[in-house]
């Protein structure tokens, strides 16, 4: 007994109410924790971190060129452009590292990881030496300085502080262009908003790419555009409308290449969409439908292909090639699940 009560009882009693704080604590902390996920939870659904990242100083999406600005005193006396468009699949150090470790190295479809890949990629590209260059599916600026060389050519993509995605990366000879002006237009419901989701909730962020160049030589002010869709269909078809509302409509008043990986082939509805091809004229034109002897091989075609390069505006455009590399790795190994697209182009009065 202590002061009349039982020592066992009072131990008890301690005891019991020990049990009750701890639950009483443990249960405030699981709301906090609970309640801390779910805005996490509308913050990722809502895009909060992009209105937040925009708002503190990365700003919004440039507004894309207008055409009476850009159109005055145009001239459509361009010197030969060779154009390329190449979708390298997963060229980045860091999805290789990812793969390394979780999957035993394997980034699928029996290719090479990427350093693996790299030496000839440069290769291939180098002895095309093109003036425009677009590619996917790449990431970080060394990435892409490994195929490219970066001393030669200047790249246009997406930055954010550290922060680099090149998805969709587009690159030029520095030398021979110079940039008026760039920027990404996103493929999703806030297309102004950067890093903005697409159309299916949590998707795969993609955005079309956009430089407006003059070429030194001659003057000609033209506008490149390189672009990779997503490849489900509740993306792909609102891509390819806002495509066509915003990008596609500038052919209108402004010379325009376009590249990329549309996943989409030129039969289709969608295809006919983006590309204004129902206008008279035709706004966006394959550069295979004006070369004078394209190839037989009915598997490369246009109509099987869902990598394309594009011309339009209010100049002419004479094409002198267009062709896809087929050719492998030298182990045989595909280079990437794309093959490579090449075109020599000019623009004429």
């Amino acid at each position: 007994m202590l002061f009349g009560y039982d020592f066992n009882q009072l131990i008890q009693y301690t005891a019991f109410f020990e049990n009750i704080f701890m639950i009483f604590c443990l249960k405030r902390m699981g709301i906090a924790v609970l309640t801390l996920l779910l805005c996490l939870i509308v913050l990722v659904c809502s895009q909060g971190w992009q209105y937040i990242a925009a708002y503190s100083g990365a700003g919004f999406a440039r507004p894309l060129p207008n055409p009476s600005n850009y159109g005055k005193g145009l001239t459509c006396t361009s010197q030969p452009l060779h154009v390329m468009s190449f979708n390298v699949m997963y060229g980045s150090a860091t999805i290789e590292s990812l793969a390394a470790r979780f999957r035993g190295g394997d980034t699928g479809d029996n290719t090479l990881p990427w350093s693996g890949r790299i030496p000839e990629i440069r290769e291939r590209i180098a002895s095309y030496s093109p003036d425009l260059l677009g590619l996917q599916e790449m990431e970080a600026d060394s990435d892409i300085n490994a195929i490219v060389p970066l001393d030669q050519y200047s790249l246009v993509t997406y930055h954010l502080g550290s922060f680099q995605y090149g998805d969709a990366a587009l690159l030029f000879k520095t030398a021979r262009f110079e940039p008026l002006d760039s920027g990404q237009l996103w493929l999703g419901p806030k297309p102004d908003l950067p890093m903005s989701y697409g159309f299916r909730p949590l998707a795969m962020i993609r955005y079309v790419n956009w430089v407006l160049l003059r070429e030194k030589a001659t003057g000609f002010r033209f506008m490149y555009v390189n672009t990779h869709f997503d490849n489900a269909s509740k993306n792909k078809e609102p891509s390819a409308t806002l495509f066509r509302e915003r990008i596609t409509e500038l052919a209108k008043g402004l010379p325009i290449v376009v590249t990329g990986d549309f996943n989409t082939t030129a039969n289709t509805d969608r295809y006919l969409r983006f590309s204004g091809a129902k206008e008279n004229p035709p706004l966006l034109t394959n550069v295979y439908d004006l070369v004078a002897q394209p190839t037989n091989d009915k598997l490369l075609h246009p109509d099987k292909l869902i990598d394309h390069i594009l011309v339009g505006g209010p100049c002419k455009v004479v094409a002198e090639q267009w062709l896809v590399d087929t050719r492998p790795l030298k182990n045989g190994k595909a280079m990437s699940d794309h093959n490579l697209i090449d075109a020599k182009l000019r623009f004429t009065p």
